[in-house]
């Protein structure tokens, strides 16, 4: 027997399941797949290195035995410093390898892909027995409340069976379409853009949009090299271009720690995720987990196994306080903390800052590929904070 914990409104219900148990809610064949090639409903996974899904053709990942990895910057620019800024050696390898070597998950919103989700721009929304009909209840609503529209009629949502709400101050959820990156190799640190901003020619220096170029949210860059200025690292990310790393989500080749098996490491100081076999990363993705400078809202760090899946459901929490939330049909809910789970979500895209109520909100799409491809019962999640140099 198995425990499943289910969330309705006002309530969490612990239940025990037996293992035959089949429901859309729960993915049930979870506990028993670690498995090599074998996937959660008993199907076959394809082989190592491929990954697909429904509606998606598969695509092979190399993953070569001994794939290069450095543990810090490129050795071809070890030579850079805060007084030597260019070498032929470092100028050759940039032109060799102008991106991270990476293929890009493919957006899939699974079992959200045909749903709407809206909030209301009010606090209490009053609901219909039908569309300009009789007036029966009031629903508390506000910004951190997403409902699933089930049917719309002209100006009107059906939001709950029989209950209709005007979609006058309603405004509908856009899943982002950022997706997280299979790793072919990682011979360096590899690092996301969290912010636009412009470069600078030397580290420390002032930005310069013209000679040295721009960066945008998302985009994906090699680090080659890494010099101190004070307190911030400042990564050189291309020829002339250097940026603080204030501005960067890294990936860094080495692992904060090593476990066997398949598992997932989580960096709060980076706020991205990285899905590990050993100790080579596979996978990484941008994530928001909670705010670690609010106790209350932490993601708590530390060794965890995942315990509970549930498919699809509802979340909601601090009821009758300012930071209420409740969200319809949340996917993919994978929990390792028992109030701490990796999630997908389609309510926001602020991936790469703190956003959670602890949980790690991941993309849809990078929810559903750990789902379908990675953890498994017991599979570990390790939270760090710490920066890996």
């Amino acid at each position: 027997m198995r425990l499943y914990r289910l969330v309705v409104p006002g309530l969490i219900v612990t239940l025990f399941v037996v293992s035959f148990f089949a429901s859309t809610l729960v993915r049930d064949a979870k506990a028993a797949v670690d498995a090599p090639g074998v996937g959660a409903t008993g199907s076959v996974l394809p082989a190592a290195g491929s990954f697909a899904g429904p509606g998606i053709t598969a695509f092979q990942v190399p993953i070569p035995d001994a794939a290069p990895r450095y543990s810090g910057s490129l050795p071809a620019c070890a030579g850079i410093t805060i007084d030597v800024l260019s070498t032929p050696e470092c100028d050759a390898a940039m032109a060799a390898q102008p991106y991270p070597d990476v293929t890009q998950i493919p957006f899939d919103l699974g079992v959200i892909a045909d749903e709407d989700f809206i909030y209301f721009d009010l606090d209490e929304v009053p609901l219909y027995d039908a569309p300009d009909g009789d007036e029966i209840e009031v629903l508390t609503a506000g910004r951190s409340a997403y409902v699933n529209v089930i049917q719309t009629r002209g100006d009107w949502a059906e939001i709950r069976p029989g209950r209709w709400a005007s979609l006058e101050h309603a405004i509908y959820a856009q899943p982002s379409t950022l997706t997280g990156v299979i790793i072919n190799s990682i011979p360096m640190p590899f690092a996301w853009a969290i912010y636009d901003h412009c470069t600078s020619l030397t580290p420390g220096g002032s930005r310069n949009c013209s000679r040295s170029g721009t960066l945008y949210r998302y985009d994906l860059m090699n680090i080659y090299a890494t010099v101190k200025v004070g307190e911030w690292d400042w990564h050189l990310v291309g020829p002339d271009q250097w940026t603080n790393q204030k501005n960067l989500s890294i990936v860094h080749p080495t692992p904060p720690t090593v476990f066997a098996g398949k598992w997932v490491g989580v960096s709060t100081y980076e706020q991205n995720l990285v899905a590990y076999s050993g100790d080579y990363p596979y996978m990484a993705a941008l994530v928001s987990t909670g705010d670690m400078d609010e106790e209350r809202w932490r993601t708590d760090t530390g060794t965890w196994k995942v315990e509970l899946f549930w498919e699809v459901g509802p979340m909601e929490g601090a009821a009758g306080s300012d930071n209420f939330y409740a969200l319809d049909q949340v996917p993919y809910h994978m929990y390792f903390n028992w109030r701490e789970a990796l999630h997908g979500v389609y309510w926001h895209d602020n991936f790469g800052y703190y956003w959670s109520h602890g949980c790690v909100n991941l993309t849809v799409s990078d929810a559903k590929w750990l789902w379908d491809n990675w953890v498994n019962m017991n599979t570990v999640v390790y939270v760090y904070d710490e920066k890996l140099s």
